[in-house]
C-alpha cells in the first residue's frame, strides 16, 4: 500500500530531525572538549592579557591532532553507551552487522586507487586553491604517533558510525538509498569545512555510502577509510625528497593496481544483483539497500 504524500512528508522529517541529533553529537564533542582552552583564551582577551591568549590559541592549533583523537573516542563513547542502556544490538542500531559472503575488503583493495585518483584530481585545480587547502590542513599531517592514531584510526571509526552508521541508515528509511548517501556525504563534507575538502570528502562519502548499502554494513566503509587516510599520513611523513616522492608515488600506483586484482572477488561482490530487501522493524534502518518504500522522484 503506497504510503500518503504527508505519510511520506513526517517520515522525511523524523529521519532529518535524527540526523541533526547525531550531527550535534559529533560537533558537541569537538566543542566540548576545546571548551575550555576556547574560555581560557577568551578570558585572557578581555583581560588584554594578548601574549596568554596568544599562547592558548596556539594550543588549539598545535594540539589539533589531541583535540581530534580525544573527541572521536568521547563521541564513540557516548554512542556505544547509549545503545548499551537502550539494550540495542549494535549490529542493528550502527550498521555494525557482518558482512555475509566476499566484500568486506572491497573497499580497503579500492582506497588506494581513491587516493590516487584524488591525488591526480587535485593537480589540476589552480594553485592558489592549492595553497589555501594545504593551509586548512596543515594541522592534520606531521602529528606523530598522536596524529597517526587520530587521523587514521579514530576519526574513521567515528566519522562512519556517525555519517553512515547513523545519518545515511536513518535517511534511507524515509529515501531511496542513493539519495540518503548523497545527503549523508553532504553532511560529511560540508564538516571538513575547506571547499576542496567538500569536494572529494563528497565524492568518497557517496561511494562509502552506496558500498555499505550495497553490503548491509558500514564495515567496508570503516576499513576503506583507515587505508586511504593510512596513505595520506605515510606520504606526509616521507622526507622532501624528489627520488623517495616519486618511488612512493610508484609503489602507490602499484597497490592502486594490484590489489584490486588481488581482491578482484571483494570487489565484484559491489556489483553483483542486490539480494532481495528485508523489511525494517518501525524504528530501525532497512536491513538491505532498498529498504525503503517510495522514491520521492516517482510522482
Amino acid at each position: 500500500m503506497k504510503q500518503s504524500a504527508g505519510g511520506r512528508a513526517v517520515q522525511v522529517l523524523i529521519a532529518l530531525g535524527k540526523s541533526v541529533c547525531y550531527l550535534a553529537l559529533f560537533l558537541g564533542a569537538q566543542l566540548l572538549v576545546m571548551l575550555p582552552v576556547v574560555v581560557a583564551a577568551a578570558v585572557q582577551s578581555a583581560l588584554e592579557n594578548w601574549e596568554a591568549a596568544e599562547q592558548l590559541s596556539g594550543v588549539l592549533y598545535e594540539s589539533a591532532m589531541l583535540f581530534t583523537a580525544v573527541s572521536g573516542l568521547l563521541a564513540i563513547g557516548v554512542i556505544l553507551l547509549f545503545y548499551r542502556i537502550r539494550r540495542k544490538k549494535l549490529g542493528d542500531a550502527l550498521w555494525l552487522r557482518r558482512v555475509e559472503g566476499p566484500g568486506l575488503l572491497s573497499g580497503a583493495a579500492l582506497a588506494p586507487a581513491l587516493y590516487l585518483a584524488v591525488t591526480v584530481a587535485m593537480m589540476a585545480l589552480p594553485e592558489a586553491w592549492l595553497d589555501s587547502y594545504a593551509e586548512a590542513s596543515s594541522g592534520v599531517s606531521g602529528g606523530g604517533v598522536i596524529g597517526i592514531v587520530a587521523v587514521v584510526l579514530v576519526a574513521p571509526v567515528v566519522e562512519e558510525f556517525i555519517f553512515r552508521g547513523l545519518i545515511m541508515t536513518r535517511l534511507a528509511q524515509a529515501m531511496p538509498g542513493w539519495l540518503a548517501a548523497a545527503l549523508s556525504a553532504a553532511i560529511f563534507g560540508l564538516c571538513h569545512g575547506h571547499p576542496v575538502w567538500f569536494a572529494y570528502t563528497f565524492v568518497l562519502g557517496v561511494l562509502f555510502g552506496l558500498m555499505d548499502l550495497r553490503l548491509g554494513s558500514i564495515w567496508p566503509s570503516i576499513l576503506a577509510h583507515m587505508v586511504f587516510n593510512g596513505v595520506g599520513q605515510i606520504l606526509d611523513l616521507l622526507p622532501e625528497d624528489d627520488v623517495v616522492i616519486m618511488g612512493a608515488y610508484l609503489v602507490l600506483v602499484a597497490a592502486a593496481v594490484v590489489l584490486p586484482v588481488l581482491a578482484r572477488r571483494e570487489v565484484k561482490a559491489l556489483f553483483r544483483p542486490k539480494p532481495q530487501a528485508l523489511p525494517a522493524q518501525e524504528g530501525e534502518p532497512p536491513a538491505q539497500p532498498g529498504g525503503c518504500e517510495w522514491n520521492p522522484w516517482d510522482e
